[in-house]
């Protein structure tokens, strides 16, 4: 009796192969993207290490913490104040950074960090989505040439910076450090034991409002971002 030869695949098993194939290429894809997501992480805690030690540095060579008028700043009617507080949020990294990284010893650490989170500003910056577009202009040209720090995706980290000791006629509450509360820190965390803390936003690029968790989706935002120390909630 003569073998039956094989004719080939049913629709079936066809549809089976090409289902398991699907389903492999499904699973490589997700491990890869939690592989890349993970490295990027890992890079941005990095970076925020290296700027907390710089920052620490600068401390133990002045022998005194960094202080609430260690840098230019402007309030909301752009009138020149003391602190750290920029014209706009972004850029208060780039101030710290013109403040801290006089030293030798602090500029050997912010070399450390990868130049691929360095931007320098000259035209067309890294500009996060709660930037006007119109007010751009005037910021590129004030801060053209300065140094700012990005994470992994993009965003410029941002510095929560604690609040003054004392401030005239400031009816600000007063964080556990005996520091007052500032604006920012309602949004990005408090502050704690007179240290800044550096805030990335995330894979989101969104700080979201850490103060307000029954605002949805702001608070929500907050869940992915990354920080050089846990910080107080407002």
């Amino acid at each position: 009796m003569t073998p039956r030869t094989r004719g080939g695949f049913t629709l079936v098993e066809v549809v089976v192969v090409i289902g398991i194939i699907l389903f492999l290429v499904g699973l490589t894809l997700s491990v890869s993207v939690a592989v890349i997501e993970r490295s990027e992480i890992q890079q941005t805690e990095t970076v925020i290490r290296l700027l907390d030690t710089a920052v620490k540095e600068w401390e133990l060579t002045a022998d005194r913490k960094l202080s609430w008028g260690d840098g230019p700043a402007y309030d909301m009617q752009g009138n020149p104040e003391t602190g750290i507080s920029g014209t706009e949020e972004v850029f208060i990294i780039s101030e710290l950074l013109d403040t801290v990284r006089r030293p030798s010893q602090v500029k050997e650490i912010i070399a450390k960090i990868d130049p691929e989170f360095v931007h320098t500003y000259e035209s067309g910056p890294p500009y996060p989505p709660w930037i006007d577009p119109s007010q751009q202009s005037a910021v590129d040209n004030q801060f053209s040439g300065s140094l700012t720090i990005l994470d992994a995706w993009g965003t410029p980290i941002y510095p929560t910076h604690p609040g003054p000791t004392w401030f005239d006629g400031a009816t600000l509450p007063r964080d556990d450090d005996g520091t007052m509360q500032i604006y920012n820190e309602g949004i990005y965390g408090v502050a704690r034991n007179r240290q800044i803390c550096f805030v990335s936003a995330g894979p989101d690029g969104d700080f979201g409002f850490l103060g307000a968790p029954e605002v949805s989706p702001p608070f929500e935002f907050t869940k992915d971002n990354i920080y050089s120390y846990p910080i107080n909630k407002p």
